[in-house]
């Protein structure tokens, strides 16, 4: 049986691995040479790769879930049918699998969990060595703690005569966002995918070894890999300089299992890319045996980091302690560790061997990243990292002032005060409703932010004319006392709206066709969309003019979003940026948001542009003009593509997720506001909304505030994909 090969040979390190038998059972008799060999009881072992063990680069953990789950935890089990999830130690010892444990490191960083397939059935023919064995039930991956979950149903193994095997399988799940908006997707699944290829299959007793094929195998992605009936590229998804800086470590997944993964949201975790996080793609080796079971448990707890160290900001001649602390069931050993960098190496320091770490007399210069490695029997398992700085005493000093901000009444804001000094300022939010006679703490109990950056999820209507400012303070010295931002608080749209940014864009501007712009939009009045949306720039004619099924065919950008990210509260807050000559000069265009449902107008919004009006080529008998300029009118336009839309009462759309089509994304300032009848002094003027992070719900006011430290802490130690 002839089985085509898409991957290349891997080993690790140089060492192929073996793949021993496993579970408990009686071993069936075998038959003569040259006869097929019934198989009733074979197991299949796997823990795919690193990268589906234990902290992913967002700090969610992946793990596994036995059967086909829908990525909650609600869902969350560790046996169904014929599937049972383990965990394995470095000497092999069976470990059960719990809600408590499964994110547990095993060895180092990795959990090692496994999901073991029973009651395999087939043939075996003793004389070719050829085999088919095949596996029913299925297990789920939760990629990002669940964000992207995706499955393995109903595992197949062929091996040809050449000792070449390939096991295919069902591929399901669905597309999600690894950026953390909780939307997912569910795809069509994939049957008799290849999902791995094994080198050197041997079958010796009950014992197959194999080794799985990665290294030097290539990925050519469709071009719209959202479709899989696309031609390929004919260029590679590897770059020629990831090769040259690995030669003989590059490689690939089967081709199936790469392609269902572009469509998932995971692309390059499964092929080399040149980043960091490249060791962890590999292929984890498959343990497999013709007569197995569930096997019987080792009475270990995985290690549990029960404390983390600190960075610390320390000043010449501080002394610095570190701590901290696990626990397990067996025997542990401490051993902290030093290192330049935070991917390491990291090097054993002398002596240091307690739950804490003293530094004494610290000196400018002696920075370093260190952690506590803990060893139990066969496991083990390390701390976050912890930098340890040192630096002369700088007082805090502003470096960025707050902005005035236009909101609406129930949408997000955000507000940053910046200071700079050493060690680094936390900060005070405060607010002042009577023109700044007396100010409040904007957060509870100690009032402190440690992050210059505040979101305030839902903007309270009394925040109208209120003024915000920070202390900032770094245990040296009195508090710094920031500049005054205002707060305007306007009514809420009760009808789909879209309007130019105030902040951005103010009264008089227009924007010139001949060049790139940068389009800050803002949208109110909207509900929570069941559909996708449309969103982009059109003539406005054909705006005017459309009918029921009108999907902005005519657009000049345009670009189809997911409910998410930029739609908070009912509010809508993107930036469209139309190149150079998209538009035309002397034809109006409009900023449209409209339903991807054909038919479907409830939620149609449109703002047309102000632009600069066409200018007739200069006669060459004259002198050249200076011709048209962006900057804005001295005087306040009257043009009435400045006035927000007003449509039917509907639900909107939010924004994709960042980086789909130009969008900044998280940590951008995007807004929009105009002028309205009534409202001489532009107050109706819109809402400025940086992108979300992972943010900590206060209540009360509805605040969020940006964790700025921490993300930089997981920033710094995500690896890159």
């Amino acid at each position: 049986m002839p089985i085509s090969r898409t991957l290349s040979a891997w080993s690790a390190a140089g060492v192929t691995l073996a793949l021993l038998a496993g579970g408990v059972g009686a071993a069936p008799a075998l038959a003569a040479p040259g006869e097929e060999t019934p198989i009733t009881t074979a197991t299949f072992e796997w823990g795919v790769n690193a990268v589906s063990q234990g902290t992913s680069n967002s700090g969610a953990c992946s793990y596994f879930v036995a059967g086909i789950a829908d990525g909650t935890d609600a869902d969350y089990r560790t046996t169904e049918g014929n599937v049972t999830l383990l965990k394995r130690a470095a000497n092999g010892d069976a470990l059960k699998v719990t809600r408590d444990n499964r994110c547990l490191p095993m060895v180092g960083d990795d959990s090692r969990q496994r999901a073991l397939f029973t009651g395999g059935t087939g043939q075996h023919n003793t004389a070719t060595g050829e085999a088919h064995i095949a596996w029913t039930g299925a297990f789920t991956i939760y990629s990002y703690g669940g964000l992207v979950p995706w499955y393995i149903q109903d595992p197949v193994l062929d091996v040809d005569a050449t000792g070449h095997g390939v096991i295919r399988a069902t591929l399901g799940g669905s597309a999600g966002d690894p950026g953390g908006s909780g939307a997912i997707t569910p795809l069509t699944p994939v049957k008799n995918a290849t999902i791995l290829e094994l080198d050197g299959v041997s079958i010796s007793g009950n014992e197959i070894r194999s080794t799985p094929h990665y290294a030097g195998t290539d990925y050519f992605p469709l071009i719209d890999p959202k479709n899989p009936a696309s031609p390929r590229s004919k260029d590679s998804a590897i770059s020629p300089a990831t090769k040259a800086a690995n030669p003989t470590g590059w490689g690939s997944w089967p081709t199936d299992m790469v392609d269902f993964h572009y469509r998932s949201g995971l692309t390059t975790y499964w092929h080399s890319s040149g980043g960091s996080g490249d060791a962890k793609k590999v292929p984890y080796g498959v343990t497999l045996s013709l007569a197995g079971g569930v096997p019987d448990y080792a009475d270990i707890q995985p290690i549990t980091i029960t404390r983390q160290p600190s960075g610390v900001q320390a000043l010449p001649g501080d002394t610095v302690t570190l701590t901290g602390a696990a626990t397990t069931n067996i025997p542990m050993t401490y051993q902290w560790q030093r290192a330049d960098s935070w991917r390491g190496p990291w090097k054993n320091v002398e002596g240091a061997t307690e739950a804490s770490l003293v530094l004494a007399d610290r000196k400018v210069g002696d920075a370093g990243y260190y952690r506590l490695s803990v060893q139990a029997g066969s496991l083990s398992a390390n701390t976050y990292d912890a930098f340890v700085d040192v630096q002369a005493l700088v007082l805090p000093w502003e470096d960025s002032k707050p902005r005035n901000r236009v909101v609406y009444a129930g949408s997000q804001a955000f507000v940053t005060s910046g200071f700079t000094g050493y060690p680094e300022p936390v900060y005070v939010p405060q607010l002042s409703r009577d023109g700044g006679k007396s100010w409040a703490n904007v957060l509870p109990g100690d009032g402190l932010l440690n992050s210059r950056s505040m979101v305030v999820d839902a903007v309270p209507a009394d925040w109208d004319g209120a003024q915000y400012r920070t202390l900032a303070r770094n245990g040296h010295g009195p508090d710094v006392v920031s500049s005054i931002g205002h707060f305007t608080v306007l009514p809420a749209p009760t009808t789909p709206t879209l309007r130019l940014n105030v902040e951005s864009h103010p009264a008089g501007t227009r924007f010139d066709v001949t060049k790139n712009n940068d389009i800050d939009v803002l949208g109110g009045g909207f509900g929570t969309p069941k559909t996708n949306l449309i969103y982009g720039i059109v003539p406005t004619a054909s705006w005017n003019a459309r009918g029921a099924d009108y999907l902005a065919e005519d657009a000049v950008t345009r670009v189809e979003i997911e409910p998410g990210w930029n739609l908070r509260n009912g509010f809508f807050d993107r930036s469209v940026r139309p190149s150079a000559g998209t538009m035309k000069p002397g034809v109006d265009y409009s900023v449209v948001l409209l339903s991807a449902t054909p038919g479907d107008r409830s939620l149609d919004a449109a703002l047309q542009l102000p632009l600069v009006a066409a200018v007739p080529d200069p006669d060459p008998s004259t002198d050249p003009s200076t011709g048209p300029t962006t900057e804005p009118s001295p005087q306040p336009s009257t043009d009435p593509s400045l006035e927000p839309s007003t449509t039917p009462t509907g639900t909107a759309a939010p924004s994709a997720a960042p980086g789909t089509d130009g969008h900044p994304g998280p940590g951008s300032s995007t807004a929009g506001a105009g002028t309205t009848p009534g409202d001489p002094e532009g107050k109706s003027g819109g809402l400025a909304h940086t992108g979300s992070s992972p943010l900590l719900a206060l209540g009360g006011a509805g605040l969020i505030l940006a964790l700025g430290a921490v993300m930089a802490l997981r920033a710094r130690r995500r690896d890159v994909i």
